[in-house]
């Protein structure tokens, strides 16, 4: 059947039964904000099917991605793959469900300070990992080979990117109005960006956070790193700062929200944070000093370039149309960031 075939035929059925050709009972898989992505049973073993529907051709990039990193990091094991279009079905990817804990779900119940540490060690060794994964550019995978493409005219700068998606950015409660300081606040950080040095580019996540890790709840042991489909070429620190970002969000809801069902109690969730944050950045620190130039850059530098790449992805996250109470809750925490970045009060606002 010609491709194009097929990709009619799938685009007339919802995901859920497609999903049910690969898998049975299949059942949107938790914490997945894609919609493209559910948990069932492949014959007798409980696994995960990744459907390709927005972009189909994004199944090829992820299969070069996990044979480029087989060996050196932890990924949930594969059980099938189509690349591409048949039968109408899109091309899809099924992996062994990983025995553990997500990472967030982990922290925000208040994991234990050495289990912390442990997966935050581990993380910086993971970053040195990717770092050390060179690549041909910046910019976006274009087939199995990794081969890179150029971004768009928009994500030239952050300051492009922030003007580009400044609509978008006024709809949810962040334009000029509402939050005046937020453009000059993303100037600087781009001013910063374009005059900072610059490594030779190398693999990045470019979603690495705890959701995205499988993780023993005893120890702390990092058993996988999941969701591969935002992998480009690029700076080590856009991880970095996704990751940090994560630690500062969660110690913001520890300190602030209800505490989830199962949490031990505030002062352990914020201790575990902690721990994560402390045990990453000096694990980087560690890192920096070993296979550098014989020097690390001052934290302050690094940390603050960190912050400053992790921007594009944040604004992208914080301008999606979902709105109010509806918005999943990975956008209500990107609006939240940069409303305090921009110096506005942690509240919902319109821009009237």
């Amino acid at each position: 059947m010609p491709a194009s075939s097929a990709v009619r035929q799938v685009d007339a059925a919802p995901p859920q039964q497609l999903a049910r050709r690969v898998l049975h009972d299949p059942q949107p898989a938790l914490g997945g904000f894609s919609g493209e992505t559910f948990a069932g049973q492949w014959f007798r073993e409980r696994a995960f099917v990744r459907l390709y529907l927005r972009d189909p051709s994004r199944a090829v990039v992820d299969l070069g991605v996990r044979r480029r990193l087989t060996g050196s990091v932890p990924q949930a094991r594969l059980l099938a793959a189509e690349p591409r279009p048949v039968d109408g079905l899109p091309p899809h990817l099924v992996t062994a469900a990983v025995p553990g804990v997500r990472g967030d779900l982990l922290l925000e119940r208040g994991a234990t300070v050495p289990a912390a540490t442990a997966l935050a060690r581990q993380l910086a060794r993971l970053v040195t990992v990717l770092r050390e994964t060179r690549v041909d550019g910046a910019g976006p995978f274009v087939d199995g080979a990794l081969a890179v493409g150029e971004w768009p005219a928009p994500l030239s700068t952050l300051s492009a990117w922030a003007r580009h998606l400044e609509p978008d950015l006024a709809a949810a409660g962040l334009g000029p109005r509402s939050a005046p300081g937020l453009l000059a606040a993303l100037d600087a950080a781009s001013v910063r960006l374009q005059h900072a040095p610059s490594g030779p580019p190398s693999l990045v996540h470019g979603d690495l956070n705890p959701k995205n890790l499988v993780v023993d709840p005893d120890t702390g042991r990092l058993r996988a790193v999941l969701d591969w489909e935002h992998a480009h070429g690029g700076s080590w620190l856009e991880d970095v700062g996704n990751l940090l970002r994560a630690v500062d969000q969660g110690l913001h809801l520890a300190e602030q929200a209800p505490l989830p069902r199962g949490a031990t109690s505030r002062a352990d969730v914020v201790r575990s944070w902690e721990a994560l944050r402390h045990g990453l950045v000096d694990g980087l620190h560690e890192g920096l000093l070993v296979g550098g130039t014989g020097r690390a850059p001052g934290s302050e530098d690094w940390l603050r370039q960190a912050a400053d790449a992790d921007l594009f992805a944040l604004l992208e996250l914080a301008a999606r149309p979902a709105r109010g109470p509806a918005a999943p809750a990975p956008v209500a925490r990107a609006r939240a960031s940069l409303r305090r970045l921009a110096g506005v009060p942690d509240r919902v606002l319109g821009d009237a």
